[in-house]
């Protein structure tokens, strides 16, 4: 119940007996609210399931009113969680389906409505397996929402990110063949973000730095992909035809260039933001150092590297944010695109490897500090070679790229499986 915005008259009490007396309620009600509390908590009276009460709920709204009264479809939907909590998807996915049905029925076919039961249909399709039933809900969000709005109405901009999301956040999931496929349809959304940025020249929103990172890092996620697996020729799709190794070549310089240009963005993005900091704008400018080092540009990647610590120069702060971005080495890695709720967390980090890392951010000099006993020699091997693949932000001293030592945690599960 909301609050009554009526004024309260406090009168205070005219005797000592009176306050004695509110202090005695106020006990005797403290009192009879822990009994109420120990009732409802003890085994005669077990809390209740929340599947069975909206089993009653839903007979219940069926007796009084009809079969597609409109407040089934929430009923259906809570049901629907409920089911999904318990990893119960066939029985979740019904009862979505149920409540996107009565959405329709009272909203029309292409009600917006119904797009938080095509996303829950969709995952509930992928945890079933069912990928190409998951991909199904998902296009048919895009529709009903182009529709509404048009392909390339702003309005589309947070549809579009909410199925960007979905597709990376399962892509651990597939087969190889179907992580391919998530980031076919994956960089088909990428492109229609960046169409919609580009026709109302959003590069001064709020969020349109963010967007144009999390672009440039699915560039790089897209050539990593590719560079390991190749391109499926069987897949039914293709980010670029043909899988020989020139071809290949040619498809990651392509990436390479567009996530070049979505990172230039991000920094063309901030440097238009009133509030934006200095740290801000020269991690992003470090950042497409990081870019170009990765991509084997290290003239480029200096150069930036220097740009961006010049960039702190004119701070207050310079010292201490200059430190904190470049007084040791950091691992690149373009990670916008876990910054959602993936559904996978994050092996923990057991182990400790000293190393150097180059002025092109090379490591070299690997060692494991305090290895544990049961790790074998294979192991060891595999691991090093892993961090061997990896290239590091070199730290800096006055903007110049400079060779170090450090300490990097690392999980042994990164290499298992």
């Amino acid at each position: 119940m909301r609050p009554s915005s009526r004024a309260i008259n406090y009168r205070p009490p005219q005797s000592i007996d009176l306050v004695m007396q509110m202090l005695i309620c106020m006990f005797i009600a403290m009192v009879l609210s822990t009994e109420a509390v120990a009732q409802t908590t003890s085994p005669e009276n077990p809390e209740s399931d929340p599947i069975s009460d909206y089993l009653e709920a839903i007979e219940a709204t069926e007796a009084e009113r009809s079969a597609y009264s409109t407040e089934l479809s929430d009923l259906y939907f809570g049901l629907g969680k409920s089911h999904f909590s318990k990893r119960e998807y066939e029985r979740a996915r019904r009862a979505y389906q149920r409540g996107m049905q009565i959405e329709r029925v009272n909203y029309g076919l292409n009600s917006l409505s119904q797009t938080p039961y095509l996303l829950s249909i969709a995952d509930a399709e992928s945890f079933l397996g069912n990928w190409e039933e998951s991909q199904d809900a998902l296009e048919n969000i895009y529709t009903i929402n182009s529709q509404a709005y048009g392909e390339t109405d702003p309005r589309m901009l947070p549809v579009l990110d909410e199925l960007l999301d979905w597709y990376l956040d399962t892509y651990k999931e597939r087969t190889r063949n179907g992580a391919y496929q998530n980031l076919v349809m994956s960089e088909r959304l990428g492109n229609r973000i960046s169409n919609i940025l580009k026709t109302h020249s959003l590069v001064n929103d709020p969020d349109a730095a963010l967007r144009y990172r999390k672009i440039s890092h699915l560039h790089y996620f897209i050539a990593n992909h590719i560079k390991q697996y190749g391109e499926p020729s069987d897949s039914g799709f293709t980010i670029n035809a043909g899988a020989t190794k020139n071809s290949q070549t040619s498809t990651s310089h392509q990436h390479y260039q567009r996530g070049k240009a979505a990172l230039k963005k991000v920094i063309e993005s901030l440097e238009q933001q009133p509030n934006s900091s200095a740290a801000e704008k020269a991690e992003a400018v470090a950042e497409l150092g990081d870019w170009y080092l990765v991509f084997g540009q290290r003239m480029s990647a200096s150069k930036a590297y220097k740009l961006a610590f010049q960039t702190l120069l004119a701070t207050s702060e310079s010292q201490q944010q200059s430190e904190a971005l470049f007084d040791q080495p950091s691992i690149i890695e373009f990670t916008a695109l876990d910054e959602g709720q993936g559904r996978q967390e994050s092996p923990q980090q057991d182990l400790q490897v000293a190393m150097t890392v180059t002025k092109t951010g090379m490591p070299i000099k690997m060692e494991i500090l305090n290895p544990p006993e049961s790790i074998t020699k294979a192991e060891i091997r595999s691991i090093l070679k892993d961090i061997r693949s990896k290239r590091f932000r070199p730290k800096l001293v006055e903007g110049i790229t400079t060779e170090s030592s450090i300490v990097f945690p690392y999980s042994s599960k990164q290499t298992q499986g």
